[in-house]
């Protein structure tokens, strides 16, 4: 049963995914069909969309970055997936294997040389590994999907050259003194 609602869950993702463009790419990309010239900053922005980011970060790891053309993050989450899986499994067998032993310990078939408390203490130490392990894939996983996302959003911030700030005096009149204060206004100026 819950295998199947995974399943359903899983497709009624796909669904919303992958449906063509959404809401937010159906404004205005009729001015870029046929164009062979690479486009601006600015105009992959506006077809740029971040649910369909995230939705390919949930299905395969990494493919969101490769969306958000940042194809530089995926080794890392790849790889940051990669080892703490592999970490997960080697401290898996090592937890069978001191399970086995201090199971054996307890019934007084064990041939070692270790104590059944050394043994019960070693197997534990490999299981919290294990598990943390796990958590660390996961939150690999989570973070490389908001990663994503948060770039798909930003695909929009304006880092052009005409930002600019002027700091201009001013003199500010005082009620009570006859003499203006002196002051500073900050204007920034954004396109």
């Amino acid at each position: 049963m819950l295998k199947q609602r995974f399943v359903f869950c899983f497709l009624i993702l796909l669904g919303f995914g992958f449906n063509g463009y959404s809401q937010a790419d159906k404004r205005d990309t009729t001015q870029f069909k046929g164009k062979k010239e690479k486009l601006s900053h600015q105009d992959l922005a506006k077809y740029h969309s971040p649910k369909k980011a995230t939705i390919m970060s949930v299905i395969i790891p990494g493919a969101g970055q490769v969306y958000n053309k940042k194809y530089w993050k995926v080794p890392i989450v790849w790889g940051g997936i990669g080892v703490a899986l592999y970490a997960s499994q080697l401290n898996r067998d090592y937890y069978h294997e001191y399970r086995e032993n201090y199971l054996l310990s307890l019934e007084g078939n064990y041939t070692g040389n270790e104590t059944s408390l050394s043994l019960q203490s070693t197997m534990n130490y490999y299981r919290q590994m294990m598990e943390t392990s796990y958590v660390i894939a996961g939150a690999v996983y989570l973070l490389q999907i908001l990663d994503a996302n948060v770039d798909a959003q930003l695909m929009s911030f304006d880092v052009s050259d005409d930002l600019s700030m002027d700091v201009i005096p001013k003199a500010i009149p005082n009620q009570y003194n006859p003499t203006p204060t002196m002051g500073l206004t900050l204007a920034l100026k954004l396109k």
